[in-house]
């Protein structure tokens, strides 16, 4: 009989002087096995020095990668990772929306085109989860869930790619489909910052008891470009008085850096002043409890005196581009805004680039030079041709 295929792998039978011979020769590929059958074992059966193996089995194939479906992997990510990430609040609000819209679905059904649909659905309003029907996400809020789910597929990939329940699925299967759907959402460059007459109806609103030292966190906000929640958690062991610093060390900070600014004349008495009239404790703003404000807190009493005061589209988030701002239009450069802001590169500094007085300025660069002075002198020559033409025909 020769060389056969038993499911995925090559066997032989051979009968000789009435002796069946019949073993799996231990491959799939047919090569090798019409090598091995005819260059070693039936010269030895007709040699008679083959010996037959007690037990033949075919070898084992793998088991086929079992498919997890989105909510398995979602779940396997919020249990072991996002625990120890700052933001596993959001996450876990990210994650319900995902939840929510993918249902039991496998991975494989994740496509682009299935991203893009969810991406339509926030963005016009076609609330995922929760509360807030007909609410519309903003492109910023949107392009963060993606990039969530992103993490999650980039962790899969990288991390649980032999991961025995799914059998070693994401080894075969490394794909992430949120790449192109998060590549056509380009960042929106907010540089939203508080004008002179915004700021002046502010301060009739904002120490108004919307929030306790509102109007000082706001203060805070607009000296140093601290973020909202960094102001929240600002400790009275981050402030270094006898310097005039604030010194945020690296495990409180969202790029892992310890972070440093020099206090101005305003915000050291401000802080000095919440200090001694506060109630003792760690956090400098705290309720009567002593408990620190959360974020939404801020945010909420925030658009509250925003919306009093008539002022519209200003977010608390906002003060740190007012910080940025104020620099630049006193002379700061974009490397001394980069580092004022804590960012680890140039590339959200950058934004600010077109107040630069020096960038606004183009025209000395074009001072009787490129092509409108080459045509505009050229037609001046021209002119003088005409009229010298004309000069010597009335002569004449």
């Amino acid at each position: 009989m020769g060389i056969y295929k038993k499911g995925e792998v090559y066997w032989f039978h051979k009968v000789w002087k009435k002796e069946s011979f019949e073993e799996s020769l231990e491959t799939k590929n047919k090569k090798k096995a019409e090598d091995k059958y005819h260059g070693e074992i039936l010269p030895a059966i007709m040699s008679g020095t083959y010996r037959k193996t007690a037990v033949s089995e075919p070898i084992k194939t793998p088991e086929k990668p079992k498919e997890p479906t989105m909510r398995e992997v979602i779940e396997k990510y919020m249990t072991e990772i996002s625990p120890t990430q700052k933001g596993q609040k959001r996450n876990v609000e990210i994650a319900a929306h995902w939840y929510a819209f993918f249902g039991d679905c496998s991975v494989s059904d994740v496509t682009k085109s299935k991203l893009a649909t969810y991406k339509a659905k926030r963005l016009s309003g076609e609330i995922i989860h929760g509360k807030g029907k007909g609410r519309k996400a903003g492109e910023s809020t949107v392009k963060k869930e993606l990039s969530f789910l992103r993490q999650v597929f980039n962790k899969a990939i990288d991390e649980w790619d032999d991961d025995e329940d799914w059998h070693g699925y994401f080894r075969h299967n490394a794909v992430t489909p949120t790449k192109k759907v998060l590549k056509k959402m380009e960042d929106i460059e907010r540089t939203r910052y508080v004008t002179p007459e915004e700021a002046k109806e502010l301060a009739k609103y904002l120490p108004q008891s919307y929030l306790p030292h509102l109007n000082d966190m706001v203060i805070i906000g607009c000296s140093t470009g601290l973020r909202e929640g960094k102001i929240v958690d600002l400790q009275v062991r981050h402030c270094d008085f006898s310097n005039d610093a604030i010194n945020i060390p690296a495990q409180d900070m969202k790029n892992k850096k310890p972070f440093s600014c020099k206090m101005t004349a305003e915000v050291k008495a401000t802080l000095q002043r919440v200090i001694e009239d506060g109630i003792g404790g760690p956090y400098i703003f705290t309720d009567k409890n002593g408990q620190p404000f959360t974020s939404n807190a801020v945010s909420v009493a925030f658009n509250r005196a925003c919306k009093h005061a008539g002022i519209i589209d200003l977010r608390f988030h906002d003060l740190r581009h007012d910080f940025a701002t104020a620099l630049i239009n006193n002379g700061a450069s974009l490397y001394q805004v980069q580092l004022a802001l804590g960012q680890k590169t140039p590339r959200m500094a950058v934004r600010y680039a077109h107040l630069l007085p020096e960038n606004r300025n183009v025209a000395k660069f074009l001072e009787g030079k490129g092509t409108a002075t080459i045509l505009r002198r050229s037609s001046k020559k021209r002119g003088k041709k005409k009229s010298d033409q004309k000069a010597v025909s009335t002569t004449s």
